[in-house]
């Protein structure tokens, strides 16, 4: 192969010779090698943009979490609860004697 024109290999008869053509298996593995290749790098990209996604999801959904606990909390204070039942004219009361436990 040593004795090839540059001429020689930019019209392809390189190519054509016997020596390259026994070469043609290794040079088709290789080429499906480098396609794997490829298609594992897309792959690998896809997978860290989607790890990304959910990532920000779960940040969401924390936040969200967060903030509807933070309501709830709120809304069942025993002041809450107190100032809702005044403010519809319940007729509950809150009980003044501590709790007695039965025996």
């Amino acid at each position: 192969m040593a004795g090839f024109s540059f001429k020689q290999l930019m019209n392809g008869d390189i190519f054509r010779s016997e020596p390259m053509r026994k070469q043609y298996p290794l040079l088709l593995l290789i080429g499906v090698l480098v396609i794997i290749y490829i298609m594992a790098g897309y792959q690998a990209i896809d997978q860290q943009n989607e790890i990304y996604r959910l990532r920000q999801e779960l940040k969401t959904a924390k936040f969200q979490y967060l903030s509807i606990y933070s309501e709830y909390a709120h809304l069942t204070r025993q002041t809450s609860v107190i100032d809702r039942l005044e403010e519809h004219q319940s007729e509950l009361e809150t009980n003044i004697r501590p709790l007695r436990k039965l025996q």
